[in-house]
């Protein structure tokens, strides 16, 4: 991963969980969180980009073991803290696109709200590909800014320079371009589903896909 992504994320992990619920829209992640919920059997798992661990406690409790990873220890020093006493999580602090792991290690991968601020999304989901098992799953929970107008992708601007006093290195994907990636990268999309706040109309949607290896 770039140092620009890094030194970012480095920067506001003190005040990333304040500011990305009014950033994304406050009932994205609880959306995200609620799928999750009903997720089962998940068994060895790995959490790309866990930052402070907002959807790691609930991946716990559905694996057999997980491993938290993300670029930036403060924001796994953050997760450590919060998540302190749950005795199958494990942390590493390691970039998700050349990871350690050795092939068909997992059965579960999570990667939520994560790709669009990698320097390469494909490379990413080929990670995936490699650690999984043959007979394992990848799910992806991705925030879509095409459901938004042009006047809302403005707000979305706003609320992100005034949370955080910059711009982080985003490039947003659609479900389209999440389909492309997915194909090329060996999967094959067993369900998919498109998280919405209808209550709000300056909120992103997400993109919540599961796939398995071809």
């Amino acid at each position: 991963m770039s140092e620009r992504v890094i030194e970012f994320w480095r920067g506001i992990s003190d005040k990333y969980n304040n500011a990305i619920d009014d950033i994304l829209g406050v009932n994205i992640r609880p959306y995200i969180l609620d799928k999750l919920e009903l997720e089962s059997n998940l068994g060895k798992s790995v959490e790309f980009g866990s930052g402070t661990g907002y959807f790691t406690k609930t991946l716990a409790e559905k694996s057999e073991c997980l491993v938290a990873t993300d670029i930036s220890n403060e924001m796994l020093e953050i997760a450590k803290k919060e998540l302190d006493g749950i005795e199958n999580i494990t942390f590493e602090c390691l970039d998700c696109q050349s990871c350690p792991f050795d092939k068909d290690t997992f059965d579960t991968s999570f990667i939520g709200l994560v790709l669009l601020f990698t320097d390469d999304a494909l490379k990413v989901l080929e990670e995936s590909h490699r650690i999984l098992k043959p007979d394992g799953s990848l799910i992806l929970a991705e925030p879509d800014m095409s459901n938004l107008s042009s006047y809302g992708k403005l707000k979305f601007l706003y609320r992100t320079i005034t949370s955080y006093w910059r711009l982080p290195p985003a490039h947003f994907l659609t479900q389209k371009d999440l389909k492309k990636m997915l194909d090329k990268s060996g999967f094959k999309i067993v369900n998919q589903e498109v998280l919405i706040d209808h209550s709000n109309p300056y909120s992103v949607s997400a993109n919540y896909i599961k796939s398995s290896p071809k």
